[in-house]
């Protein structure tokens, strides 16, 4: 990729596109992430602590110090850079998502509103749902052909839908989103009125 994508321009775009809403998984989320890995660094010093005092080797605790520093910095840095590259952008004509599948490299995805048939809105957890914080599902046509309600295999999520996680105000945005497709489809020459979300 050879821009960076900011909240006015993203790689990719079209002549005359408009961005509506650039929607970025809340800052909360980067937090919990974060103390996920001290939680595991922590506990990765406890463990040779505890085998340098059991078997009274003294390199054990310093090893156990440097190794859950280098988790704790390590670690900090993918998920914090992994986070500012997670991004996505709704404008008047399609979703497009940046999703970093690794350190340098990010996946784009697009879905056209005329290719989006359903939107669904979902806290993961009792947690997210008390801080307005949740996902959004957005199926296209391509992966509601195979679904049937009597299908246990079936999954929310298919390779062609794009999910947004961690989305603050998810549900006034999957009804945002919503009404896109409804103009879009339905009435058309009024996607020019839509404004941005905000």
């Amino acid at each position: 990729m050879s821009m960076h994508n900011t909240d006015k321009d993203f790689f990719g775009r079209q002549d005359g596109e408009r961005i509506l809403f650039v929607v970025k998984p809340h800052h909360i989320s980067l937090f919990f992430k974060i103390a996920k890995i001290y939680l595991i660094a922590i506990i990765v010093f406890l463990a040779f602590l505890l085998l340098g005092t059991e078997f009274s080797i003294h390199a054990f605790t310093v090893g156990g110090v440097v190794i859950a520093i280098l988790i704790a910095v390590i670690g900090t840095k993918i998920v914090t850079n992994y986070q500012e590259r997670d991004v996505a952008y709704i404008t008047d004509r399609r979703l497009v998502r940046f999703e970093p599948t690794t350190l340098v490299a990010t996946n784009p995805r697009t879905l056209s509103w005329d290719e989006v048939v359903k939107v669904k809105t979902y806290p993961p957890n009792a947690l997210w749902k008390q801080l307005a914080i949740g996902n959004i599902s957005v199926h296209s046509r391509s992966s509601m052909r195979d679904y049937s309600p009597d299908d246990k295999k079936f999954y929310d999520v298919s390779v062609d839908d794009i999910e947004l996680k961690d989305v603050y105000y998810y549900k006034d945005l999957g009804n945002y989103i919503d009404k896109i497709l409804f103009t879009y489809k339905k009435r058309p020459k009024e996607m020019d009125n839509i404004r941005p979300f905000v």
